[in-house]
C-alpha cells in the first residue's frame, strides 16, 4: 500500500517552492550543495527550479497541495508545477452555525473557475479541485447540538454538496476539529459525494499526547476509512507551543503517527503533511511563520558575528557555510541575528535534505519514487 503526501501552504510559503528550489542544487557536482544545507546555494538557487521536469511527478503515491487566498503565490505555483499534484485544495470556505438548521458559508466569493480550469488536467486526471471547508467560530453548544442532530448533519452535508455541484468541484476537504465526533455528518456527506463520483478528504489533527489518542483510535480510523477516501494528517507545527522552539515535524514523530493510526489495509488512505514554511522562535514573542523569501533575506544579510554563538567545531565560514542540522529530527536551523548583533530568534526551516528524507520515509512505508 502506498503512503501519500500533502504539502501545506497555510499563510506562509507557496507549495513546492522549497522542494523544487533544490532541483537546481541536484544538478551541481558540489558535495556541499547536494546535502541541501549550503547557505550560498540556498540563496542563489532557491528560486531556480528544474524547469525541464516542472510538470513531472516522481513520487508514486498521491499528492495534495493546499492553496490560500492570502498567499497568492500559491495559485501560480500549482500552475507552474501542474502535473505534480493529484489534488489541489484551495482554502476557500468557512462554515459557521448561525442558528438551528442554519449555516453560513464564507468564502464562496473566492471561487475562481478560470484558475480551476488552468490547474486541472483532464487527460491525466491530475490537479483535481477539492476546496477545503473548515468549521469556524462554533461554540461548544453549537457542537453539542450539531453532533446530536441527524437533521442538522444531513442539512449541512446537503449544502456542501450543493456547492460541489454548483461549481463542478471534484470533491471537498473537510476540517472539523476531531472527526470522530462528526461521523454521522461525514457519512452523510460521503454518500452524497460518492453518488456523484466525487471524493471526500478529511483533515486529522496529529497525535501528540496520550490524550489526543483518545480522540482518534486506530479502530475509529479504520471504521471511518470505509467511507472517507483520504485523510490529511497535520504532521507539522510540532514545536509551535514551545517558546524555545524546535523542529517543525520530527521524522520519528511522523512515523509514530503513521504506525499508531494505520494498518496495511488502510495506510494508502493517509496523506502525511510536509511543511513548506519556516518557523522563527524567540522566547519574548509567539512563534512566527516565515515565507521562503523572508528566510532567504535573513540568510543573505546575516552578519558573520553570529558564528560566535556556536561552538568552534560548529562554525562555518565563506562558501562552506552551512545550516545546522539536527540529526534526531532530521531538520535544519540557524540563529537569526540582526545588523545590530541582536538575536531575533532561532529559525527552523525545510530544506532539500529534510524533504528528501521524508519522501524516502513515505517510500519505506510503501510509496514508490519514480526515477
Amino acid at each position: 500500500m502506498k503512503l501519500n503526501l500533502f504539502f501545506t501552504i497555510a499563510a506562509v510559503i507557496a507549495v513546492a517552492q522549497a522542494a523544487t528550489s533544490t532541483q537546481k542544487v541536484l544538478n551541481t557536482n558540489d558535495s556541499k550543495a547536494k546535502n541541501g544545507l549550503n547557505v550560498k546555494n540556498i540563496i542563489h538557487n532557491h528560486d531556480k527550479p528544474n524547469v525541464l521536469e516542472a510538470h513531472v511527478k516522481k513520487f508514486g503515491g498521491e499528492t495534495l497541495a493546499y492553496v490560500t487566498p492570502w498567499n497568492n503565490r500559491g495559485y501560480d505555483v500549482v500552475k507552474e508545477f501542474k502535473g505534480k499534484f493529484d489534488y489541489v485544495s484551495p482554502v476557500w470556505y468557512y462554515i459557521q452555525r448561525r442558528s438551528p438548521m442554519q449555516f453560513d458559508f464564507d468564502g464562496e466569493h473566492d471561487v475562481d473557475q478560470g484558475w480551476m480550469k488552468e490547474v486541472k488536467d483532464i487527460k491525466t486526471n491530475m490537479g483535481k479541485i477539492l476546496p477545503r471547508f473548515q468549521f469556524r467560530g462554533w461554540t461548544s453548544e453549537d457542537l453539542r447540538v450539531f453532533v446530536g442532530s441527524s437533521e442538522e448533519s444531513a442539512a449541512l452535508a446537503n449544502e456542501i454538496n450543493q456547492q460541489v455541484q454548483k461549481y463542478g468541484f471534484d470533491g471537498v476537504v473537510v476540517e472539523c476539529g476531531y472527526p470522530a465526533f462528526f461521523q454521522k455528518f461525514l457519512s452523510d456527506l460521503s454518500s452524497l459525494l460518492h453518488s456523484e463520483k466525487k471524493q471526500l478528504i478529511v483533515v486529522l489533527p496529529s497525535v501528540i499526547t496520550e490524550e489526543h489518542k483518545q480522540f482518534m483510535k486506530p479502530e475509529i480510523f479504520d471504521a471511518m476509512a470505509k467511507y472517507i477516501d483520504r485523510f490529511s494528517i497535520m504532521t507539522y507545527d510540532y514545536s509551535s507551543h514551545d517558546p524555545n522552539g524546535g523542529p517543525n515535524s520530527p521524522i520519528e514523530w511522523i512515523m509514530d503517527n503513521i504506525d499508531y493510526l494505520t494498518n496495511e489495509e488502510n495506510r494508502h488512505q493517509l496523506l502525511i503533511g510536509l511543511n513548506m514554511y519556516a518557523m522563527s522562535y524567540l522566547h519574548t514573542r509567539a512563534p512566527e511563520p516565515l515565507v521562503m523569501k523572508t528566510v532567504v533575506e535573513k540568510l543573505t544579510y546575516q552578519p558573520r558575528e553570529y558564528d560566535e554563538l556556536l561552538e568552534p567545531e560548529e562554525q562555518e565560514t565563506g562558501d562552506d557555510e552551512e545550516l545546522n542540522w539536527d540529526k534526531e529530527s532530521q531538520e535544519a536551523w540557524f540563529i537569526d541575528i540582526d545588523e545590530d548583533g541582536i538575536r531575533q530568534g532561532t529559525v527552523w526551516m525545510p530544506t532539500y535534505r529534510s524533504i528528501r528524507n521524508r519522501v524516502r520515509l513515505a517510500e519505506d512505508y510503501g510509496g514508490k519514487h519514480l526515477l
